[in-house]
């Protein structure tokens, strides 16, 4: 079976040149998918430009590259949502060159991506009050709240909302209550107006994570600060940090907790298990598991009863990295799906790059998987945007 890769490179802010270029391989060469954009990086696309992968009949994903985050070297662990139409990219962590040789260093920069036609523009959203990253955020219309986070040893519970005012081209931020504990490692989702979070870690050490499901009712005109969190019934899988949390639809609102890994006693367990939580049942059941570990990974609701994964880490060379240093290879570069009302999964295709320690957020049509980290200590600028067929898009889930 032959696999089509159509590229097309155009500068976003200089759009009268453009190249295309189309390339027919082979199975052999579907590495190709992944290496390509490292070719590329150095010509137009580095300045800004637009890569457009479409993967044949592997992949019903369109892959189109945004402008680069502002930070060069990128960062993993950042808050990112959307709010008022434009992307909002807040803190993370990340290693100064010459990577293997310094210290991870947290971040506290705002960065803003604003849509103007077809054309996009990163903005100085300010700074957060403090270096943080590896916390969870989920868009809403009161903004894009930010929970938990770590910084070094120190592992957060604060939770605010980043609110990005259009006419006065600034970002304020709203204190929400605290979490139940501190968290970090964990991801959140939204159904209706009730934010959800679940895993993560409550201290440094993978030991410290949690089995948490914890709920904040956003609706209403009550004060952010006056809210108040819910403890929910923990998942029946166990602790976990690094794990997937997305809504969807199974005849009634349910989450799903996906993959992660723990601290075992004979070392890491790398996860595959899902788990539904049916709200108003309030009840958990074991789903089938994922092909494969995904975690620290991307997902997002698609059509009704789909969850989409665009990347994860699958514990392959855990613990290799200061061995192989620059020669590894990088987290594997396939998306999955998984059919909620079918209880099965399957694959949706490969992918041109895997950004693990990052969120995947509507934007406008499309869904946004931004900068993240790509293999061991590397970090990406890179901006994707992702088209799903309309077959499998559901805008309206978080």
């Amino acid at each position: 079976m032959l696999t089509t890769i159509r590229s097309r490179l155009a500068t976003t802010d200089r759009a009268n040149s453009v190249e295309k270029i189309s390339l027919v391989t082979s199975p052999i060469l579907l590495l190709l998918v992944g290496t390509l954009p490292l070719v590329l990086n150095s010509s137009t696309c580095a300045q800004g430009g637009n890569l457009r992968v479409t993967a044949g009949r592997q992949s019903a994903l369109t892959w189109t590259r945004l402008p680069d985050l502002p930070d060069p070297l990128g960062v993993a662990g950042p808050f990112i949502g959307v709010h008022n139409g434009a992307l909002v990219v807040a803190g993370g962590a990340n290693f100064p060159r010459p990577i293997w040789k310094s210290e991870k260093r947290w971040r506290r920069k705002i960065h803003i991506l604003v849509r103007h036609g077809s054309q996009y523009t990163w903005k100085d959203g300010g700074t957060l009050p403090v270096p943080i990253a590896y916390g969870a955020a989920i868009s809403t219309d009161k903004g894009v709240i930010c929970l938990g986070g770590n910084r070094g040893q120190t592992t957060f519970k604060r939770v605010f909302a980043l609110q990005w005012d259009p006419s006065g081209q600034r970002v304020t931020q709203v204190d929400y209550p605290p979490l139940p504990r501190p968290c970090a490692y964990g991801q959140a989702a939204l159904l209706g107006e009730v934010l959800y979070l679940a895993g993560g870690q409550h201290g440094a050490g993978l030991d410290s994570a949690m089995a948490n499901l914890w709920a904040l009712d956003l609706s209403g005109v009550a004060p952010p600060a006056s809210r108040v969190w819910r403890v929910l019934p923990p998942c029946p899988g166990g602790p976990r940090a690094f794990n997937l949390t997305v809504s969807q639809n199974q005849g009634s609102d349910c989450l799903y907790v996906i993959s992660g890994r723990r601290q075992g006693q004979g070392g890491v367990q790398f996860l595959r298990d899902t788990w539904e939580y049916n709200v108003r049942l309030r009840q958990w059941r074991r789903r089938a598991d994922a092909p494969r570990c995904v975690m620290a990974g991307t997902a997002i609701a698609a059509a009704e009863h789909k969850i989409v994964i665009l990347g994860g880490a699958d514990g392959t060379l855990f613990g290799q990295a200061d061995v192989l240093k620059d020669r590894h290879p990088g987290f594997p570069r396939r998306a999955w799906q998984f059919d909620t009302a079918a209880n099965s999964w399957s694959g949706a295709g490969t992918t041109p790059q895997n950004h693990v320690t990052t969120h995947a957020v509507r934007f406008g049509d499309h869904v946004v998987v931004a900068s993240g980290e790509i293999r061991p200590r590397v970090r990406s600028p890179w901006v994707w945007q992702i088209q799903i067929p309309a077959s499998a898009s559901n805008p309206g889930c978080q």
